[in-house]
């Protein structure tokens, strides 16, 4: 009897040695056919393969720690292989969580390389549909994307341009400068983009200075006219309406120097300029002066005005 059970366990222990060498076998296999599939670019069957043997290995156990290491040192660079052949056709929906892998495992391997490359493809997909949701006017979506890209890679400043647009479409002019300021600090030689940030805020600075100029809150128009040349110092524009609030605040001098640099860029018609200056000079007591600014106002809404001021005020000679 004691013979029987000793033969018996003989054979039960050697069908879970075959098993245990079958099963070694089998992960094996996977992980040399997905080798096989990444040389021929068939990235999601090698992933398939690569995660066939961690599941087996794992269920092996200690045995088979090694192959299952090896398999999942393939996982990062495989899923950022499959992520980019998504990306590619513009099908960002799959992209993102295969992008998401490739980071995690990536980060598990210390992979850095990878790992940033990926950040970066998803810091450019965010930022592609925010820009979208911001063309569709879905302003409060456009700032979550562009957030979410940002949070991927900090560095990746075409995002704070974006929300920087956003920001000035919403008249959130604080934000808007805290946005475009990080991309001209940021961008690097990216001269174009450095453009188009300044430009951006200097526009908005001045459209806030000609609302305030036009209800007639003349400090609040300084105040944002001086901020827009802090961006931009080549509007014409933005010196004639500084003219206009420094005159309506009684600051006479400050009025004929914005002027002059008015004049200096002016391409076009100087008329409203030069009655600005005839203005100045007028409150200044200088009337000579005042008189020959009036006399170039040849043209625009203030001829009436100055032909007044000449005739019948200052009796101009």
């Amino acid at each position: 009897m004691k013979r029987i059970k000793i033969v018996a366990l003989i054979i039960l222990t050697g069908l879970v040695s075959v098993s245990f060498a079958q099963t070694i076998d089998e992960a094996g296999a996977a992980f040399n056919q997905g080798i096989q599939f990444s040389k021929e670019a068939k990235y999601n069957e090698a992933l398939a393969a690569y995660e066939q043997t961690i599941q087996i290995c794992t269920k092996i156990g200690d045995d088979a720690m090694e192959l299952q290491i090896k398999a999942e040192q393939q996982l990062p660079g495989t899923y950022f292989n499959v992520a980019k052949g998504l990306f590619d056709v513009k099908n960002y929906t799959e992209a993102i969580p295969n992008f998401e892998k490739s980071v995690q495992y990536a980060d598990q391997m210390g992979e850095t390389k990878t790992a940033d490359a990926s950040r970066t493809y998803l810091a450019g997909i965010y930022y592609s549909l925010g820009n979208t949701d911001y063309k569709n006017e879905a302003l409060d979506a456009a700032i979550e994307k562009y957030n979410k890209s940002l949070s991927y890679k900090s560095s990746y400043y075409k995002s704070y341009y974006g929300l920087g647009l956003v920001y000035k479409k919403q008249e959130n002019l604080p934000l808007m400068k805290e946005a475009l300021d990080k991309v001209i600090a940021m961008a690097g030689e990216d001269t174009k983009t450095i453009t188009n940030a300044k430009d951006a805020a200097g526009s908005a600075y001045q459209k806030a200075g000609a609302i305030a100029l036009q209800s007639g809150k003349n400090s609040v128009a300084v105040e944002n006219l001086v901020m827009s040349q802090e961006y931009d110092t080549t509007k014409a524009s933005t010196y004639y309406y500084l003219a206009v609030a420094y005159n309506g605040l009684s600051k006479w001098d400050d009025a004929i120097t914005s002027a002059g640099k008015a004049l200096d860029l002016q391409t076009e018609d100087k008329s409203d300029i030069y009655f600005e200056i005839g203005k100045s000079y007028e409150k200044k007591g200088e009337t000579a002066t005042s008189c020959e600014n009036y006399r170039k106002v040849i043209a625009g809404n203030n001829v009436a005005a100055a032909k007044y001021q000449m005739e019948t005020v200052l009796k101009c000679q």
